[in-house]
């Protein structure tokens, strides 16, 4: 009569492929969910600066309304997600203060995003687009950004 089943070295061969595909795949996974993340942080922070543009033509000006109170961002605004039972990946705020006719915003990741290659997205009132704290030299404004 002959044994059923598995022999050790079957079992191993089988654990050693998925922890080779697991090695392949996690990596890729991983950077699909930031690329994601980044994508939400970016398309915030834009609104945000659709928000600094509407106080301008409110008060013809970035740094202070006609009460002579500083601008302040929504708090909807300066989280993502904006939900605040969800772990928070970027907060977006200012880059310095804003002037009468400057400002400049920023996404600074977060949480499981603190070590994200691209680090913080900034965004001027003249649509420039940069990043800051750039985790790798090879990382450029363009892959951040698109």
């Amino acid at each position: 009569m002959r044994a059923k089943g598995f022999t050790l070295i079957e079992v191993m061969i089988t654990v050693a492929i998925i922890g080779i595909l697991a090695a392949v795949a996690l990596p890729s996974y991983r950077e699909q969910v930031n690329k994601s993340r980044r994508a939400e942080a970016r398309g915030q922070l834009l609104e945000t600066a659709q928000f600094m543009q509407r106080f301008y033509s409110q008060n013809d000006r970035y740094d202070v309304d006609r009460a002579n109170v500083a601008v302040a961002l929504p708090a909807n605004l300066a989280r993502v997600p904006r939900e605040a039972s969800s772990a928070q990946t970027y907060a977006i705020g200012f880059t310095g203060t804003p002037t009468v006719s400057t400002f400049a915003l920023q996404a600074v990741p977060q949480g499981s995003m603190a070590t994200d290659k691209c680090g913080g997205l900034v965004y001027d009132n003249t649509g420039r687009r940069s990043i800051t704290a750039v985790i790798t030299s090879a990382v450029t404004v363009d892959v951040c950004w698109k």
